[in-house]
């Protein structure tokens, strides 16, 4: 006995009972790649006047408790500022371009217009922002061909350099860690986060933006001791929730607050084992030129910058 179905008349395509179905699509749109920006968000927000944006650096001479002969002249003076640095990064350019057909446009459509496509082209332009402050990219002078290019927050932190950064700035190797297929320990953390309180005296506002090996290791430290050894806790009866997960690692010199780096943005995407630890005292992105649009495109024109690395 013949039966109407749910698809095409194989003997007539595009005949039968099916051409009848309705469409069903809700208006729901999901958006499948992560979008957050922590580097970007936490940074203070500058406004750049040139294209290689500078600030200033200086330091306290070190401590002095020898003490005076009473009755003793001055003999020589000290010049207050001579360990004063000017460093700088270059600004980049970004942008993202769009087109919707006129047609496209005035059919019924879920997100598929000029509001849609502009809202995640700016989506798009601040995850590529997040990526050039993270990367390892060395700033460059934009001339004829060559763009722009920033300096990312992975060469700032060089014990070694970069070049035009004096050495009583660079970042000490003691707040490097890096490890090789392994993961980050709870001494590993603790000597950098000491490295960085004996350069600064404050870690108050210090955040680890930590892609997701990094900040499963940090988790770790809840369950296993310096040995290894499978910590043990005493959980009320009555508890309902088990929580692992470390947000906030309260060390001997100062709260860390931990948080996702972006997966798409990371210096690594195949590992995932990278993290910066970042002092919003001394830390900043500027912009030159804000979010600006035509009917195609968008753009902005943006520097990060740190003004003493850790």
């Amino acid at each position: 006995m013949a039966f109407s179905s749910s698809y095409d008349n194989p003997a007539a395509p595009g005949t039968g009972s099916a051409v009848s179905n309705r469409e069903d699509l809700t208006n729901l749109l999901t958006q499948m790649d992560p979008t957050s920006t922590p580097l970007t968000s936490l940074a203070p927000k500058r406004k750049a006047k040139a294209t290689n944006h500078e600030w200033t650096c200086d330091g306290l001479a070190s401590v002095d408790f020898t003490g005076i002969a009473e009755g003793s002249d001055i003999t020589s003076f000290d010049d207050k500022f001579e360990n004063r640095a000017r460093l700088g990064n270059r600004i980049q350019g970004f942008r993202r371009d769009y087109m919707v057909s006129q047609v496209q446009q005035a059919v019924s459509s879920v997100g598929a217009n000029t509001s849609a496509a502009k809202v995640k082209s700016l989506r798009e332009l601040k995850r590529d922002i997040e990526a050039a402050i993270g990367s390892a990219n060395d700033k460059q002078t934009g001339s004829g061909s060559a763009v722009s290019l920033m300096r990312g927050l992975t060469d700032w932190i060089d014990s070694a350099g970069p070049s035009d950064v004096p050495s009583a700035y660079r970042t000490s190797s003691n707040q490097i860690i890096t490890k090789s297929n392994a993961d980050v320990t709870e001494e590993d953390l603790n000597t950098a986060l000491a490295s960085m309180y004996n350069v600064s005296g404050n870690l108050q506002n210090v955040t680890c933006v930590a892609d997701t090996k990094v900040r499963e290791s940090i988790s770790q430290f809840m369950r296993t001791g310096a040995s290894n050894d499978t910590q043990r806790y005493n959980i009320s009866g009555t508890g309902k929730t088990i929580v692992l997960s470390v947000d906030l690692f309260r060390s001997d010199f100062g709260d860390l607050r931990l948080a996702n780096s972006n997966p798409d943005c990371s210096v690594d995407t195949t590992f995932h084992d990278r993290a910066h630890i970042v002092n919003t005292e001394a830390y900043g992105v500027a912009s030159l030129i804000p979010p600006s649009r035509c009917p195609w495109t968008i753009r902005v024109v943006v520097t990060a910058a740190i003004a003493k690395p850790g």
